[in-house]
């Protein structure tokens, strides 16, 4: 019996094989909910690259090393990875013939366990990015609005520029807290090999878009799935663009990103 997206994501957090059906006498992975992850993906990496033309209209002054706008193109590059992967996916981790290929007369052997743990990573990888360009992208932001700030981590970073009182934004962007911190809590978990043990010992909840997320010592996450990685990455993207838009940003010298040459090689951009 072919499982829901909602049953196969929670075989691949408990380990099991993804659910598979015939076709002939071929073992094929349902892929329906991969197709659905990817195109979501997508779109959003459409709508970056679609957002840093905006961009470049808008403000032509910025140049192509200000952190404004590498952090709209940055992003773009981040969210390219995953929709490559998932279509990798769909249309060839599908097929016992291309496991064959790679690992000839093991390939039956390994597809299941091997998608999964393809799947696994894919996930956790685009975390890990979300989070490395959002803490560079607002360290550069927040120490032009405030240059005696303190902030040395992902946290304080956050919460230094998103601060209610004496606030450096003119407008913070909506869901900002739990999406931050849902999003350190996810990495700092992939860090210890997707079971969380924090620093301070304690389990937390965190309610973004109005469901509850429970992390508790000692547990592996178990509420990953591709629909909760796309809430994610679509939050993050309008955060970003709201801080980039933001009058008191907007307003401020150039920001020079000194990491835009590892940014626009990803993106196949031409040197400067």
């Amino acid at each position: 019996m072919i499982g829901t997206p909602e049953s196969i994501y929670s075989s691949i957090f408990r380990g099991e094989p993804i659910p598979v059906h015939q076709k002939g006498e071929e073992r094929m992975l349902k892929t329906d909910w991969v197709e659905k992850a990817e195109f979501r993906i997508e779109a959003l990496r459409k709508a970056a690259e679609n957002e840093l033309y905006t961009i470049e209209r808008d403000f032509p002054n910025w140049s192509k090393d200000d952190a404004r706008r590498c952090a709209i193109m940055r992003l773009a590059s981040i969210l390219f990875v995953p929709v490559v992967s998932l279509y990798t996916m769909r249309v060839h981790m599908c097929d016992p013939a291309w496991w064959e290929l790679y690992a000839p007369g093991a390939g039956s052997t390994l597809a299941d366990e091997g998608r999964t743990a393809f799947n696994k990573g894919i996930r956790g990888n685009l975390i890990v990015d979300l989070v490395g360009n959002l803490e560079h992208s607002f360290r550069l932001i927040l120490n032009q609005l405030d240059p005696a700030n303190k902030a040395s981590k992902f946290s304080t970073i956050y919460q230094g520029l998103f601060r209610a009182t004496n606030p450096h934004l003119t407008n913070v962007p909506a869901d900002c807290e739990p999406t931050m911190k849902l999003l350190r809590l996810i990495r700092n978990t992939i860090h210890t090999s997707w079971t969380y043990f924090p620093d301070n010992g304690k389990d937390e909840t965190i309610t973004f878009k109005g469901a509850s997320y429970q992390f508790v010592v000692g547990r592996p996450l178990d509420f990953i799935s591709w629909d909760l990685v796309g809430e994610i990455s679509e939050s993050v993207l309008q955060i970003v663009i709201g801080v980039v838009r933001d009058t008191n940003v907007v307003r401020l010298p150039p920001i020079k990103d000194f990491g835009v040459e590892i940014a626009k090689r990803a993106a196949h951009e031409k040197p400067i």
